[in-house]
C-alpha cells in the first residue's frame, strides 16, 4: 500500500470556512477551492468530500487533513479540534469512518482489556470509537470503495511511552485489527 501524506498547516481556518459555505464555489472537474490557500501548495478539496464532512460533522473544526492513496483511492483523513473526533472519506463522498471521542467506561469489557493490556507502560491519551461505514476492495492494482450492509465498530486508544506516539485497535469482543503503531517525533518529521 502506498501512502502519500500532505498535513496542511495554516490552512485549516480557510478549510473550515470553506466548509461552511451553503453555496460553495465550484471550480473546475466539480472541486472546491479553499477561501484562502497557502502560497507553497495549490490545495484543492472535492465537492463531495466537504459535502461528507458537512453533513456528519456540521459544527466541527478542522485541526488536520492527511490526504492518502490506497489501492489508487485518494482518502481524506480529517481530525477535527476540541474532542470532535474525526472522519475518512473517500474523493467520491463516501464516508469510509466516523470515529466519535469515548471513555474508558464506554467500551465493551473485552475490548476495554485488550486496550489496558496492549498499553503496557504506556499512557491511553485518548479512545475513540470508530464506526466503519465502507472498504476498499481491491481489484488487481487499483480498488474499488464498497459501502458495507450495515456499520462495523472498531475501538483505538491513542498511547504515549516516553517521547514514541502509538495507537492500536481492537473489535468490540477485543480481537487486535491493528496491532501497536509507535511512531517516533524523528519519523514524524520526515513524513511531514
Amino acid at each position: 500500500m502506498q501512502r502519500t501524506n500532505w498535513i496542511l498547516r495554516g490552512f485549516i481556518g480557510a478549510l473550515a470556512l470553506a466548509l461552511m459555505v451553503s453555496a460553495p464555489c465550484v471550480g473546475q472537474q466539480g472541486k472546491q477551492p479553499a477561501k484562502e490557500q497557502p502560497k507553497k501548495a495549490n490545495i484543492v478539496l472535492p465537492l463531495a468530500v466537504a459535502k461528507a464532512v458537512k453533513d456528519n460533522r456540521p459544527n466541527a473544526v478542522i485541526d488536520t487533513m492527511t490526504v492518502e492513496k490506497e489501492a489508487g483511492i485518494s482518502l481524506y483523513d480529517i481530525e477535527f479540534k476540541a474532542g470532535q473526533g474525526e472522519i475518512e472519506v473517500a474523493e467520491d463522498g463516501t464516508v469510509m469512518d466516523i470515529a466519535t471521542i469515548v471513555e474508558m467506561k464506554d467500551i465493551p469489557k473485552a475490548a476495554a482489556d485488550a486496550l489496558q493490556k496492549a498499553a503496557a507502560g504506556a499512557k491511553i491519551t485518548q479512545l475513540e470509537k470508530s464506526e466503519v461505514r465502507a472498504e476498499i476492495k481491491k481489484e488487481g492494482a487499483t480498488g474499488k470503495v464498497v459501502k458495507l450492509a450495515s456499520p462495523k465498530y472498531v475501538y483505538e486508544a491513542e498511547l504515549l511511552k516516553g517521547n514514541q506516539k502509538g495507537e492500536i485497535q481492537v473489535a468490540p469482543d477485543g480481537k487486535v485489527v491493528e496491532g501497536v503503531k509507535w511512531e517516533t517525533p524523528a519519523a514524524k518529521k520526515k513524513e511531514a
